[in-house]
């Protein structure tokens, strides 16, 4: 059987490695439109021969990632993962400042020092643990065949004991007082693009999460993993064309039967598109485009510098008014004078990513979307921003060898829609079955898709149980990738 997917993100590249570990048979040819394999994630190269992750930086879920590895069969020892603890430091414009650790009681410790809250804390992990077991099982690990199924009265009950109702922050107002600490454990729908004070609680099951398994990191630079996927992919005889335009997805008779790519059409038995899902419905035969509302959009800071950086390898930098920072972006589609800003310094840990004494800074502000460094220069944010990494790094600026910026048009050209940085945003009618999920068109048969904006969500290890999902649906519709398949175009 002959299998296309179109994009060579990670949802395709684990996909494939689930594929090929089951039925070493199958003949896999990925078709990426770029130079590299990753989508999202990839890397910044600067011209002292420095890297940086280009996308995702915090690695969160690590025991599933790691079991997802084994199950598609790469070798355990070619990724290898890092605790970072303390997870990350949390500075408020007011001065305050806290970290969080992966200790639970030396959390609760930490949070009473710094707001007096320690044994609200508690009772947030105890709740929010039963909560994650049920919202992980019943909305994230499967496929919906409709919309209808989300009505159950089974599930609905499950969503009315979740508070989906409620948006990620207001439901942290049933745990603490101090509006910083809201902040604290309700900002990581950010990760996903989605303001908190609009995404569902669904998503603020996040940061349970997070404080639950720790934050980790891929020794390399989390690009490297899709280096490592790529490398094991080849050696199984996946094809791979780079720097091929797929023009569109043939369907003949409510069947998907091959892809145009550079204008030459190409058969294959069954299409896989890993693009972001609004984009690649344009490309389908018999498909009417729908209408999404794409995540927001980030600025991002790429640096290299002389020197090593006194600065954790995670921190937020929260303004006092974060409420209306995430209103100005989110509402009124305008930058915020005082934007919540996140700093990565992955070379306090891995020494690899940049030549001996040189470091690496990413730097992540969200912003809205459709906007040029041109907008961000007018207004003085790239120096608004200088200005407050100098407030921990004084000597900063002198030490910069060379700054690499990445703007929501950048993004837009780079393929993601509208310059949304995470895909589709994480609201409810754009959730579990109200959002695409393996089998986007019941109507067209062989037709799969995965990535960011498909069912269950964007971020690695997510998007990966995306592909675990869709491989159970392709083996459910499409026994023949099992037995010999008279019909496939392998066998013409």
């Amino acid at each position: 059987m002959n299998i296309s997917f179109v994009g060579a993100g990670v949802g395709t590249l684990y996909a494939a490695l689930l594929l090929t570990k089951r039925n070493p048979s199958l003949q896999l040819t990925i078709y990426e439109k770029e130079a590299r394999v990753g989508g999202r994630l990839n890397y910044v190269e600067f011209d002292n021969g420095a890297k940086v992750d280009e996308g995702p930086t915090i690695v969160l879920l690590p025991s599933k990632l790691k079991q997802q590895l084994i199950e598609a069969g790469l070798p355990e020892h070619e990724v290898e993962l890092i605790e970072v603890n303390p997870l990350y430091r949390l500075r408020y414009q007011d001065g305050t400042s806290f970290f969080k650790y992966r200790e639970i009681e030396k959390q609760a410790e930490e949070i009473e020092r710094a707001f007096g809250e320690g044994d609200a804390f508690r009772q947030y992990m105890s709740q929010k643990k039963e909560e994650y077991r049920i919202g992980f099982d019943t909305f994230l690990d499967r496929s919906y065949a409709s919309k209808t199924e989300l009505f159950e009265p089974k599930l609905l009950l499950l969503l009315m004991r979740l508070k989906a109702y409620e948006t990620a922050h207001a439901n942290m107002k049933r745990f603490f007082k101090d509006e910083r600490l809201r902040v604290a454990y309700s900002l990581q729908t950010l990760y996903i693009g989605g303001n908190p004070y609009a995404t569902p609680s669904l998503y603020g099951l996040i940061p349970y999460r997070e404080q639950e398994e720790g934050v980790w990191y891929v020794k390399g630079g989390y690009f490297s993993l899709a280096t490592k996927m790529e490398q094991e992919l080849k050696r199984r005889g996946v094809r791979f064309v780079m720097n091929a335009t797929v023009n569109r997805v043939h369907v003949t008779d409510g069947v998907a039967d091959g892809i145009t790519v550079n204008d030459e059409y190409v058969p294959y038995d069954a299409v896989v598109v890993n693009g972001d899902f609004p984009l690649m419905e344009r490309l389908i035969d018999d498909v009417t485009p729908k209408t999404y509302e794409p995540s927001s959009g980030t600025l991002l800071l790429y640096f290299t510098v002389n020197g090593e950086l006194d600065l954790p390898v995670h921190q937020f930098d929260l303004p006092n008014d974060f409420e209306g920072s995430m209103r100005t972006i989110f509402e009124d589609g305008k930058l915020s004078e005082y934007p919540a800003m996140y700093t990565f310094n992955p070379s306090r840990m891995d020494a690899t990513l940049a030549p001996e004494g040189t470091s690496v800074l990413y730097v992540l502000v969200p912003v809205p979307r459709k906007l040029e460094r041109e907008d961000f220069e007018s207004q003085g944010t790239i120096e608004h921003l200088l200005e407050r990494i100098e407030a921990f790094i004084p000597d900063f600026r002198e030490r910069v060898i060379e700054m690499k910026v990445r703007t929501p048009m950048d993004a837009e050209r780079f393929g993601l829609f509208e310059g949304g940085s995470f895909g589709i945003a994480p609201k409810l009618s754009q959730s579990a079955a109200f959002k695409p999920q393996a089998r986007p068109f019941p109507k067209i048969e062989r037709l799969y898709a995965v990535g960011a904006s498909v069912h269950p969500c964007g971020g690695v290890p997510i998007v990966m149980i995306g592909s675990q999902l869709l491989v159970k649906k392709m083996e459910e519709e499409m026994g023949a990738m099992h037995r010999d398949d008279t019909r496939s175009v392998s066998s013409m």
